[in-house]
């Protein structure tokens, strides 16, 4: 998520880790149930050779100021696509959203088109970032998710939904309202972002998301229709775990694998500094979708080595599944110099093998 600074030389200046990460929220620890059984796919992770995926260009290019929140995904037609967040551009006072493809998820390129999301003054949605898209093959379109706000994502954070007017998903609808607003004072009623859309294998949807407000944790919004959405009514279903590594958290990503809930997620210790604190990647989880029990080895995936581009922390995780049972996970990565200038930082590659249950 781009957080927006004053102006500095006359570009604004954007940070990769959210407001979000600095909220003093407080929550009693998650309880823990019995930690799952390991090895699995989804544990074991190795870098992709070639990181980072994309480079960042020279200013004022739209993107110079690097790049985050990715969702990997694959067209209908077997092409990888690669959204992002980015910042860069002073024209558009804050983030823009733009699609990148490629035959693989090292190759994707951005297109003439990019960015496809820009923003727009007088729509409730005036900036969107950490986008989630799904394709429906019976409207032959695509739906995405997105955290979308007007004044700043602690203003006024909603969730919104809008589909696509062609196939390829490159241009969407701006809805009139969102699908979700979180009420003042709430669980999440300072902050909402990271929507992730699941299909239940009786055809009703959950929306999973992060929220900040008296705590910090995940939430679920259900759907029959994935038109129309409710708060489940449990929320939050996961929270920060306060004696932990992941006193704060943000950045998910759900998947449902040999009918078994995955969710991973992006955690710190506190107190957070922006220049210095290290931000790794662990791993819940669950048989329903809502109890949910953190791997007994956390985190799954830390920092770089001293020098490299992720040295310091990686976030914001989208894994998408390999026909082979493998999955491929794209993340945003950031190095000491990264967090201590006006970079963003970058998008980067891991792979997990199958493992057999």
């Amino acid at each position: 998520m781009l957080a927006p600074l004053p102006p500095l030389g006359g570009s604004l200046v954007l940070l990769a880790i959210p407001a979000l990460l600095l909220l003093a929220a407080c929550s009693e620890a998650t309880p823990e149930a019995d930690p799952p059984d390991a090895p699995f796919t989804g544990v074991v992770w190795e870098e992709v050779p070639g990181n980072p995926s994309l480079a960042t260009p020279v200013c004022p290019e739209w993107n110079c100021l690097g790049m985050t929140d990715p969702w990997l995904g694959r067209a209908p037609d077997g092409e990888t696509v690669l959204w992002v967040s980015a910042g860069g551009d002073a024209a558009t006072d804050g983030p823009v959203v733009a699609r990148a493809s490629g035959p693989t998820a090292s190759e994707v390129t951005f297109g003439a088109d990019a960015p496809q999301l820009l923003p727009d003054d007088a729509a409730w949605d005036r900036w969107r970032e950490t986008v989630a898209l799904r394709f429906d093959p019976e409207a032959d379109r695509w739906t995405m998710w997105y955290l979308g706000y007007n004044q700043s994502f602690f203003d006024d954070p909603a969730i919104g939904q809008s589909v696509s007017t062609d196939a390829e998903g490159t241009a969407f609808v701006r809805p009139e309202a969102p699908i979700y607003r979180p009420a003042p004072g709430a669980w999440d009623g300072r902050f909402v972002a990271d929507p992730t859309p699941i299909r239940l294998p009786d055809g009703s949807w959950r929306l999973y998301y992060t929220g900040a407000g008296t705590t910090v944790g995940v939430g679920v919004l259900e759907s029959d229709d994935g038109e129309t959405w409710t708060p489940y009514a449990g929320n939050p279903v996961f929270e920060r775990d306060l004696g932990g590594w992941d006193q704060g958290f943000i950045g998910i990503d759900v998947q449902i694998v040999d009918g078994r809930y995955l969710m991973w997620y992006s955690g710190y210790e506190e107190p957070l500094d922006l220049e210095t604190t290290p931000i790794s990647i662990g791993l819940a989880v669950s048989d329903d979708g809502l109890s949910w029990q953190r791997y007994e080895d956390n985190p799954v995936i830390e920092p770089g080595a001293s020098g490299t581009w992720n040295e310091l922390r990686i976030v914001s995780p989208s894994v998408r599944i390999e026909a082979d049972g493998s999955f491929t996970m794209a993340l945003h990565g950031q190095n000491r110099a990264d967090a201590q200038g006006r970079s963003l930082g970058r998008i980067g590659l891991y792979r997990s093998a199958r493992v057999d249950p």
